[in-house]
């Protein structure tokens, strides 16, 4: 390693000029997220999402690099028209974000249950629920990522990388002479990525939404385990971020302090808490990481049963 090369760290986080998609970009961390990259000098941010007019107060807050697109990513024919506006406007995208999710039924009256009566009408709650929670958190991983794997893939050739599937036992070669597009130089060593928001809640044991969301977030996060090895050969990156307690519709009236046996840190997330986990997975900086599970909870899961 060379150690007297300069380090500029508002180069290392930097998102500029990055084509970012990213699913329920218009409300709670997907929006954290959304405007984190906007700032950050993200070049076009394609926000999906079910309410447009949501979407479209989203890209109105945040800036003009936003782009709405109404999408239910449940759905092939939605996800499938998303991509063809994409690709249409601009051809590649850099980074794919799978942000949108549902809680589910609500499974958390459980723990206080006092009878085995009780127990089971509380976990018989709402089980047509299952099916609807996993096709958001879950099996839409795979379908909005597989969707966007041309475009991903067009990415990295605007790098330079050579596309497609190389053969077992040689290194992806890189074309230095198409280093003349904004967002890519020979030292930026960045391929095309998808991140996927699991969930703390796929890790513990202690129900904190629903037995049907941790499931699904677990679910998603060995998704994401899997595409990192399937995608390999492909110069893709899959990676994971799992956010503890953060403000959101999902954990609206819940507490704003906790004990350090609740979360060590004190108090849910903030802002530049996504923001930092996110700038350093899109950066230069996170260029190396592949296969990664970056957990921002403020320790919740070291006071909690968990398998992580």
């Amino acid at each position: 390693m060379d150690i007297s090369t300069t380090i500029d760290p508002n180069d290392l986080f930097s998102a500029k000029g990055l084509v970012v998609v990213i699913t329920g970009g218009g409300s709670g961390i997907g929006l954290a997220i959304t405007s984190c990259l906007s700032q950050a000098g993200a070049a076009h941010i394609y926000i999906l999402g079910r309410h447009l007019s949501t979407l479209q107060e989203a890209a109105t807050s945040v800036g003009a690099a936003v782009v709405p697109i109404q999408c239910d990513i449940t759905s092939h024919a939605s996800v499938s028209a998303a991509v063809a506006k994409i690709e249409a406007e601009i051809g590649y995208i850099d980074v794919l974000i799978n942000n949108a999710g549902v809680q589910g039924p609500d499974h958390r009256p459980a723990r206080d249950a006092e009878t085995i009566e009780e127990l089971q009408r509380i976990l018989l709650t709402d089980p047509e629920g299952w099916q609807p929670t996993f096709a958001a958190n879950s099996s839409a991983v795979v379908g909005v990522s597989a969707a966007f794997l041309k475009l991903l893939d067009a990415g990295n050739r605007r790098r330079g990388w050579e596309g497609g599937k190389i053969p077992l036992g040689r290194p992806r070669r890189r074309d230095i002479t198409v280093f003349t597009e904004e967002g890519t130089a020979l030292h930026d060593e960045r391929s095309s990525q998808i991140i996927t928001v699991g969930s703390i809640s796929g890790l513990n044991r202690f129900i904190t939404a629903g037995l049907a969301y941790g499931a699904s977030k677990a679910a998603a996060i060995h998704l994401s385990k899997m595409l990192t090895y399937l995608l390999a050969p492909w110069g893709i990156r899959c990676n994971v971020i799992n956010p503890g307690v953060y403000p959101s519709r999902m954990t609206a009236g819940t507490n704003d302090n906790y004990s350090y046996m609740e979360v060590p840190a004190g108090r849910k997330g903030m802002y530049q808490d996504i923001c930092g986990v996110v700038l350093y997975l899109v950066g230069k900086a996170g260029a190396y990481v592949n296969g990664s599970m970056e957990n921002t909870d403020g320790g919740r899961l070291s006071v909690m049963p968990a398998t992580y």
